[in-house]
């Protein structure tokens, strides 16, 4: 597969969000989009999509991508085999995976397997379509650990600020370790934690400074939460376009990565894009 935008599709409302996300990043990402549909056969017997042909389908997303952004060259590609496997070897030469939270899993799988399957084969960044956000919000997020977010998680969190136009928020969370409510000695207690505080947001700017040098025109904040990651993470996309965080590579002889306990809390939660960029 060319470098550029893939997306898969099944004609289900997720999927049509992904067509509409990934049709806008390849505008201006400046590439071609590539829309998958995968026919999956179950003990010789094909999915229900085969009518209309899985080839019908593929074209369909095209022609909502086409009309939506006419300049942006765009292909219809339907393969045999599951959308996991599809869609993972399709992105090994991707610059970005696009799918929808709840395409049709079937066989009874949950909704969001289907992504997450996805995403752990994925070879370049991968965007589950999810929540309420609708692009007009002005925010990307990028989920930060103190000292320790992977240069990748950056790089691509303030690119697609840069690209949107978007302020970019940094968040980050300390989970409590004294207990307030409980303590004999409160003040001593919270003396510390502030402490704490105050060096994990030091922490934070200094791994932020050298991104904001390269990225001078995306205005940066900064927030530490004191909670749950995944909680504080959740609440913060209820006013953001996109959440950014990372997947840590499988290894040197295989493609795809684990997406961790944060994508999978966000998969249920967020209200906005998820977007899990491969580090490591």
């Amino acid at each position: 597969m060319e470098s550029g935008v893939v997306v898969g599709y099944d004609q289900g409302p997720s999927s049509e969000r992904a067509i509409d996300l990934a049709v806008e990043e390849a505008a201006r990402r400046g590439v071609e989009l590539t829309v998958i549909h995968a026919l999956h056969h179950h003990h010789g017997k094909a999915e229900a999509s085969s009518a209309p042909t899985a080839r019908d389908v593929a074209e369909q997303g095209a022609e909502r991508a086409r009309a939506a952004h006419p300049g942006v060259p765009t292909h219809a590609v339907s393969v045999e085999g599951s959308a996991p496997a599809a869609l993972g070897a399709a992105s090994a030469e991707a610059d970005l995976l696009v799918v929808g939270h709840r395409e049709r899993g079937g066989f009874g799988l949950r909704y969001g397997d289907v992504a997450l399957r996805t995403v752990a084969r994925a070879g370049c960044p991968a965007v589950i379509v999810q929540g309420a956000a609708d692009g007009g919000r002005g925010v990307v997020l990028a989920a930060m650990e103190v000292g320790e977010t992977p240069e990748e998680v950056l790089e691509f969190a303030f690119g697609e600020a840069a690209r949107r136009g978007a302020r970019l928020k940094a968040v980050s969370a300390l989970e409590m370790l004294w207990p307030f409510a409980y303590a004999g000695d409160r003040g001593q207690l919270r003396h510390a934690s502030d402490q704490a505080g105050e060096r994990a947001s030091a922490a934070l700017e200094e791994r932020l400074r050298p991104w904001r040098a390269r990225h001078p025109d995306v205005v940066v904040e900064c927030e530490l939460d004191q909670g749950d990651p995944a909680a504080v993470l959740a609440d913060a996309t209820a006013h953001a376009d996109l959440i950014v965080v990372g997947g840590r590579r499988r290894g040197e002889h295989h493609q795809g990565m684990h997406h961790g306990a944060i994508a999978d809390a966000l998969l249920q939660h967020a209200d906005c894009p998820i977007a899990v960029v491969p580090h490591g």
